[in-house]
């Protein structure tokens, strides 16, 4: 029985990657005329280790980057992440004026209602996909 365990686990490697909990995927729906839409989650890492988020593709955009809000000077800007770390046993919100997906160039028309399919690979390797609505 041992043995066979770990075999397994040699075989089928992902089952010991890390796995984070997300909720509230949604995305910003904007005219078709402007390129880019926000994305915003609520991440839990259930497990006893850190876990990094660092990259995010769909087939429903060209690129998809992290982004962080920044108030320097009274002035408003975006400012790219390479990844997002989550503690273990810790949740990080991307919301509005905070970190967030900065989607662009969507190759078809967004519209309330919609599911978009998204996928976060993690440092370790392992990927999961999860599912965003458009929200008005």
């Amino acid at each position: 029985m041992p043995r066979l365990l770990l075999i397994l686990l040699i075989i089928f490697p992902a089952a010991t990657l890390a796995d984070l909990e997300i909720d509230n995927a949604w995305i910003k729906n904007l005219p078709p005329t402007v390129p880019v839409r926000a994305g915003y989650m609520n991440i839990f890492n259930p497990g006893s280790k850190a876990v990094s988020i660092v990259s995010v593709t769909s087939d429903a955009f060209k690129n998809i980057e992290l982004h962080q809000t920044i108030v320097q000077d009274g002035l408003v800007r975006m400012e790219q992440v390479q990844d997002l770390t989550i503690e273990p046993n810790s949740q990080l919100n991307l919301e509005s004026g905070g970190i967030h997906l900065m989607m662009m160039h969507p190759t078809e028309i967004t519209r309330p209602g919609d599911k978009i399919q998204v996928t976060i690979e993690l440092s370790d390797g392992s990927q999961q996909s999860l599912i965003f609505t458009v929200k008005k």
